[in-house]
């Protein structure tokens, strides 16, 4: 049997929760692997949903786009939030996830034979998406400092490059991408008449004193410019399944093609759920993620403890992506990490070649016990 799947890569996460099954029972395993926040969506949120749960119409199909009430309660949060104005009627759907929303946006944007052009390391499902739309994916390594260089995407415009990809804050290297350099690039779309795909997942986890820039903000760039996002991580929403895609309204058009032929809507619940959270719930969301700021100061400060692991602090979100001091094979490594100490890591070859050195570490998930637990093993490994 053929299948024109076959050159896309296995879903890596799968592979490593496999070999991590005989330890996932153990009251000592410690996962820093999946990109999970440590919290779930507020209390009040969750009784009024449970309210709703017996009424018909949680459990019926909403609109393709999403219920309205949703659309308009985000459209005022993202313009609280990020200073964006959206239009919550022909600008803005409600899609099952963050991955739902980029593999739709390049479902409807990509040709065969065309490409999207993608700083590095990146996150493996993007490429994944790239390619099951019959494009592919030409990579630009990032600097030092993880940070996006203008110049190298700019060479690398080709005449079947359709858009550039960014996403910041950054996973897995929780890099925080300035205005300048998003700035350029989305003139380089105008120039090249490109679209300027950008993946705002981790817009509120924001630290060090940076700001998130969304080149939505770029009026001239209306037309050019599809914001993404989710509620999984800040709201602590991943098994809901409830993201946004925001763009013009001529793309949203033919992205409810997409979107009515692969899942119709996001789950009902899931978007009541994130509307609850919108109407009662922010306050203790931004405790939480005052609580992961804490959480990676305490983690910043361990790591420098480890001689084996050279490590660039980064402004967002809650991963750490370190060099390993002579390592070439960064699967092997986390598999040994693994049986020797019971913790499970990412390699960083998964997010591409300019991983391959790296291991993810997030750190959402832990308490301050459970880090210290964590780099105390990381430490013992590194020092045998």
């Amino acid at each position: 049997m053929k299948f024109r799947t076959e050159d896309i890569m296995s879903p890596p996460i799968l592979k490593l929760a496999e070999a991590a099954k005989r330890y996932i029972a153990s009251p000592d395993f410690l996962d820093l692997g999946q990109g999970l926040p440590g919290h779930i969506p507020p209390d009040k949120a969750l009784a009024s949903l449970r309210e709703r749960l017996s009424h018909p119409s949680t459990h019926l199909y909403t609109p393709d786009q999403g219920l309205l009430e949703l659309r308009e309660e985000l459209s005022l949060y993202l313009r609280q939030t990020g200073g964006i104005d959206v239009d919550p009627q022909s600008e803005l759907v409600i899609t099952a996830g963050a991955n739902n929303a980029f593999a739709g946006t390049v479902q409807t944007l990509i040709g065969p034979n065309e490409n999207i052009i993608m700083p590095t390391p990146y996150y493996f499902n993007s490429v994944m998406a790239v390619k099951l739309a019959g494009g592919s994916v030409k990579e630009i390594p990032t600097d030092a400092n993880f940070q996006v260089v203008s110049e190298d995407i700019e060479k690398a415009i080709d005449a079947n490059t359709r858009g550039i990809f960014l996403v910041s804050p950054n996973n897995p290297t929780g890099a925080v991408y300035d205005r300048k350099t998003i700035d350029a690039i989305v003139d380089l779309c105008l120039t090249n008449d490109l679209v300027l795909i950008s993946d705002e997942t981790y817009s509120r986890m924001v630290f060090d004193g940076k700001t998130h820039y969304s080149p939505r903000l770029r009026r001239d760039a209306a037309d050019s410019v599809i914001s993404i996002g989710s509620c999984s991580k800040d709201f602590g929403m991943s098994g809901w399944r409830v993201g946004y895609v925001n763009g013009p309204s001529q793309f949203i058009e033919q992205f409810l093609k997409v979107q009515d032929t692969v899942t119709i809507c996001a789950p009902t619940a899931g978007q009541l759920l994130a509307l609850e959270v919108l109407k009662s719930g922010l306050d203790v969301i931004e405790q939480e993620i005052e609580r992961l700021n804490l959480l990676r100061d305490l983690a910043y400060l361990r790591i420098h403890e480890i001689d084996q692991l050279e490590v660039v602090r980064t402004s967002g979100t809650f991963y750490m992506f370190p060099k390993v001091k002579g390592c070439t094979d960064s699967s092997a490594l986390v598999l040994d990490i693994l049986q020797s100490t019971g913790t499970l890591v990412l390699p960083g070859n998964i997010f591409g070649e300019a991983g391959e050195g790296h291991i993810r570490l997030s750190i959402g998930p832990l308490t301050p016990e459970a880090v210290d637990e964590a780099f105390d093993r990381l430490t013992r490994y590194f020092e045998t």
